[in-house]
């Protein structure tokens, strides 16, 4: 019983401080919740501030932007209006150039400012086209402005030939003359011109055809000429075949050689040595045959006893050389 009633006495006392808990934490919770009110009333108020002032802000922008709409309006129609300008002052240029040039030269070279100072005649001058480049640049407004500032700072003579529209449909009036004469002139000139042209086109196809009878013959000439050069290169091959041959053996041989040096050295021994030798063997050979002719001469003349004398002599000094060999060969 006592344990039961202490059991109750313990749930009791968890129960009040449970209670206790409880209450503190409520009265916290709804601490919280007026200050989340009182923050969410000051942040709608601040939110309301920042609507009104955007308001404020987009209502003066959308001002300013209609102002501007307005400025950019404004703009657009002078740059139009300057376009139109500068597209009337470059017409007003070329009616002018026009007018300049279809003047008579003697008045041109007195006003007009590009003919001053040159010969009487037609002088072509070089012009370019415009390209994309230029009108770029004629889009650009202040390059515009400028150009048409400095050439009203510095104008051009306002002085033209014709005064009144007849002299310029004079003109027209005297071209047309022109050209319809220069269309009968044409039509009177075309079948002579046809004719013309056909004669042309033969003498085109004859020339033509002497070109290529002309090239036939001289690649027919060039054939003969080949020919020529390789019968040229047969020969001088031929030729030094020769010549390294038949030519050397006659010349340049051993044998050749050594009769050379034998009759350089019968030269040598009969009439004496040369200093300055000789360059082929014909001038030894000549003095040698002329003294071979000139000994056999004067052994012609000889006595004949004289000559069987000599040549007993000349055994008997070969039979004794060959004695004294003989015997110095035993005794060996």
């Amino acid at each position: 019983i006592g344990y039961r009633r202490d059991l109750i006495m313990k749930i009791e006392q968890s129960v009040v401080e449970e209670s206790v808990q409880h209450n503190r934490i409520v009265e916290k919770l709804k601490q919280h919740i007026k200050n989340f009110q009182k923050f969410l009333t000051e942040d709608y108020k601040k939110a309301c501030a920042k609507v009104s002032k955007a308001e404020k802000a987009y209502t003066e922008l959308v001002a300013k932007n209609s102002e501007f709409l307005t400025y950019v309006s404004t703009l657009t129609i002078c740059n139009n209006i300057l376009f139109k300008l500068d597209a009337i002052r470059g017409v007003l240029k070329i009616y002018r150039s026009y007018l300049m040039f279809v003047a008579p030269l003697s008045w041109r070279q007195k006003h007009d400012e590009n003919l001053r100072g040159k010969i009487q005649s037609i002088q072509f001058e070089s012009g370019e086209f415009a390209t994309d480049n230029d009108l770029v640049e004629t889009l650009d407004i202040d390059r515009m402005v400028e150009v048409a500032k400095n050439e009203l700072k510095n104008p051009l003579s306002a002085r033209i030939y014709f005064k009144k529209p007849e002299q310029m449909m004079y003109l027209f009036r005297t071209m047309e003359l022109q050209s319809r004469e220069y269309l009968t002139q044409l039509s009177k000139t075309d079948a002579p011109f046809r004719l013309l042209q056909d004669r042309i086109k033969q003498l085109t196809q004859a020339a033509k055809q002497e070109l290529d009878y002309f090239q036939y013959y001289i690649d027919s000439i060039y054939d003969e000429i080949a020919r020529e050069n390789y019968n040229e290169a047969h020969l001088q091959e031929k030729f030094f075949r020769i010549l390294n041959e038949a030519f050397y053996y006659s010349v340049a041989s051993p044998c050749t050689l050594k009769l050379k040096i034998c009759i350089e050295y019968v030269y040598e021994q009969i009439v004496g040595k040369c200093e300055e030798g000789h360059q082929s063997l014909q001038d030894p050979m000549k003095i040698l045959e002329v003294m071979y002719e000139d000994f056999n001469l004067r052994l012609d003349s000889l006595d004949f006893k004289i000559v069987n004398q000599a040549r007993n002599d000349f055994f008997a000094q070969d039979l004794k050389m060959m004695k004294n060999a003989y015997k110095a060969q035993r005794e060996l």
